[in-house]
């Protein structure tokens, strides 16, 4: 279980801040599909998604997509996590987790030693192939040991089992250190992110996209601390977030949607009970 919190240097009035994160992963089913199933061609590739698509076989995570919700509290240290997930026939269900994860074959048909062309070897790793984990900062598949039958360890995925792969520890790093030096900015619309995590996103062949209706209003990090705003590799940040702000989206291979939000909690700001 992770736990994030900026290490600093021993202050008294510096303290680990209770907060809420939300992750949202949309994958793009049908291009992951296509990459892991490997058709011949594509007219075999359309024959196939149209007998499985007619068959109504979504008992599978084919066209799910993930929200999850983090809860941390600083002053028990107690973290809860919630798991939501909408699958393509529109159910709906959320309920908590101790890890954020989902798994299994694409379409449950997969689950399947039926192939004509390969021997019994062949299918059960060609089987392998289309199962596949949504976890809360990559997409990976062929998830079980052809030797165990059980789950892989972390250690023995290939960087071509991952299908999606997010910075998560960098990402949440930086939104805790601007939220935590700049009261409340961590929510607003990120026009720049630090160098450093750019270069990660350029290495997961991620893109970062804004749409503004207008110019947007920068909050200057420079002018008010200028070496926070190069410790962070010279961020840009809106002025405004929430719908004072803009959408932005992030997108990942085979056009997976990433999206991530941090809100950190502050004594005395419950406007429930303020004065």
């Amino acid at each position: 279980m992770y736990m994030y919190k900026i290490r600093r240097k021993n202050n008294s009035s510096q303290k680990n801040h209770s907060y809420k994160l939300e992750i949202g992963i949309e994958p793009n089913w049908n291009k992951i599909y296509k990459q892991i199933a490997n058709p011949k061609d594509e007219e075999t590739w359309k024959k196939a998604m149209a007998e499985k698509t007619a068959s109504a076989d979504f008992s599978g995570i084919w066209g799910r997509r993930y929200f999850f919700t983090e809860y941390y509290d600083a002053v028990s240290g107690l973290m809860s996590r919630f798991q939501r997930i909408i699958s393509c026939d529109g159910k709906d269900k959320i309920y908590p987790v101790d890890e954020f994860a989902d798994s299994g074959w694409v379409f449950d048909s997969d689950n399947s030693l039926d192939y004509e062309d390969l021997n019994f070897d062949d299918a059960r790793e060609h089987q392998n192939k289309l199962t596949v984990e949504v976890g809360e900062s990559y997409i990976r598949n062929e998830i079980f040991d052809k030797h165990i039958g059980g789950p892989r360890a972390d250690l023995d995925y290939r960087p071509e089992n991952y299908l999606f792969k997010f910075p998560l520890h960098e990402v949440i790093n930086f939104l805790m250190a601007l939220g935590t030096r700049f009261h409340g900015i961590e929510n607003n619309t990120i026009i720049k992110w630090p160098s450093q995590i750019e270069k990660k996103f350029q290495e997961s062949n991620i893109k970062y996209e804004t749409h503004f209706d207008y110019e947007p209003k920068e909050f200057n990090i420079e002018e008010h601390d200028v070496d926070f705003y190069k410790k962070w590799g010279e961020p840009k940040i809106c002025l405004y977030g929430g719908s004072r702000s803009a959408g932005s989206f992030l997108i990942g291979p085979y056009g997976t949607h990433y999206n991530i939000k941090l809100k950190i909690f502050r004594p005395g700001e419950n406007s429930r009970f303020s004065e």
